[in-house]
């Protein structure tokens, strides 16, 4: 525009030149004043505008469309013929920032709502920064980025919050009420055997034990009454997510699985715990899972995590305390490890049985060997969209 500006300049010019008379005249100031009344126009409304996000977080299922919207309010008097907003955004696996821009004309005195179009196929938080926006005049021979202040406050940037569609897993589940972690926790719906916390009293029927009749309330109703003893939540399930993790499909299947496997826990109602590694603090990171809220919880907490590279072991802290109880499945969710790896898990006593799950590649079609290691450990192997197939054999 700046080369068509110059031509129309040097036209006027050359016509007021040739033509002298009050026209010509007007035309050549017009044109010789236009720069500096689209300089001073664009430098005024640079200082009046704003934009921002309208969410802080938005929550979607992986695959889904999501609508974000930036507002630009315009308070002044002058449209804006090109407004540029270069976005910036990353997701927890990938290093490095990735840019976009969107251009946009503006109406003056309005405010207005620019609706955006994004899908993610892969799982985690994708992160949006409004890095910088641009105001040109018509002719673009100048252009003011917006001022600190035309950003509100909080709204310069935006998180959005991608989660894993589960797989329906329906495998058989092991009976850990008397195997795990000893807790103060009882479950709010199912007996069990502790007889150190009363779960129901019901009337005698046929096959309750004598040992659990409660004789003093027995005596007051004059009929048999019959305590059930609570269930103790072990949280004798354990499952370890590896966050070390350079690839998006690894990560993507390693959540997947991990939280399907949670989901079939808590509907089951078999409490057990999740944890992965604190890059920072090189803590485990440990929740205890005994319902669908917390699990939602923790699915929230996992997919807020880091990841990391570590290249100097594949599987970084797998446990950081020497003195956790022995639990009554381990299962540990991670990309592809060596046979020394998967021998440290095995034989770290933690567990009376191992399931070592790992993500593959769809294109990888090597053969492997028996998935069973010994008689208390199995290794399979997770491909996306077939994670169901993986567990088929599994008794959790």
């Amino acid at each position: 525009m700046l080369f068509v500006y110059l031509i129309l300049l040097v036209i006027s010019v050359v016509f007021y030149i040739m033509y002298l008379g009050t026209f010509s005249f007007y035309l050549m100031i017009f044109m010789v004043s236009m720069p500096i009344v689209l300089f001073a126009l664009s430098f005024y409304i640079s200082k009046r505008l704003n934009v921002s996000f309208r969410q802080e977080i938005l929550k979607c299922p992986a695959s889904s469309v999501i609508h974000p919207e930036l507002i630009i309010e315009n308070p002044t008097i002058f449209p804006i013929s090109n407004l540029e907003i270069t976005l910036e955004f990353n997701s927890a696996v990938e290093t490095g920032k990735n840019i976009t821009k969107i251009n946009t004309p503006v109406l003056p005195m309005e405010t207005q709502n620019l609706r955006m179009n994004i899908a993610s196929l892969h799982i985690g938080i994708i992160d949006f920064r409004i890095k910088k926006c641009r105001i040109f005049d018509i002719l673009r021979l100048f252009h003011f980025k917006l001022r600190s202040k035309g950003f509100k406050q909080g709204q310069r940037d935006m998180s959005v919050f991608v989660f894993p569609k589960y797989t329906q897993l329906d495998n058989a589940v092991s009976d850990y009420s008397n195997f795990g972690i000893e807790t103060d926790e009882y479950s709010p719906d199912k007996k069990g055997e502790d007889p150190s916390q009363i779960f129901d009293i019901h009337e005698y029927i046929e096959g309750d034990k004598p040992n659990r009749i409660h004789w003093k309330l027995t005596a007051k109703q004059d009929k048999v009454m019959v305590k059930d003893y609570s269930l103790m939540m072990t949280y004798a399930v354990r499952i370890f997510i590896n966050l070390n993790i350079s690839r998006l499909l690894d990560y993507d299947i390693i959540v997947e699985s991990a939280l399907s496997v949670s989901m079939l826990l808590v509907e089951k109602g078999i409490a057990h715990t999740i944890e992965w590694l604190d890059p920072k603090t090189k803590k485990l990171k440990t929740y205890n899972i005994k319902n669908e809220q917390e699990h939602q919880e923790c699915a929230e907490r996992l997919i807020n995590a880091k990841t990391f590279i570590d290249e100097s072991t594949e599987i970084t802290h797998f446990t950081d305390e020497s003195d956790i109880p022995v639990c009554g499945h381990l299962i540990v969710v991670s990309k592809p490890m060596s046979e020394k790896s998967i021998s440290y898990i095995v034989e770290s006593g933690f567990a009376s049985k191992y399931t070592i799950a790992l993500a593959q590649d769809d294109t990888d079609t090597s053969e492997h060997s028996d998935p069973r290691i010994s008689d208390n450990s199995n290794i399979i192997y997770i491909q996306k969209d077939r994670i169901t197939e993986a567990f088929s054999d599994i008794i959790i």
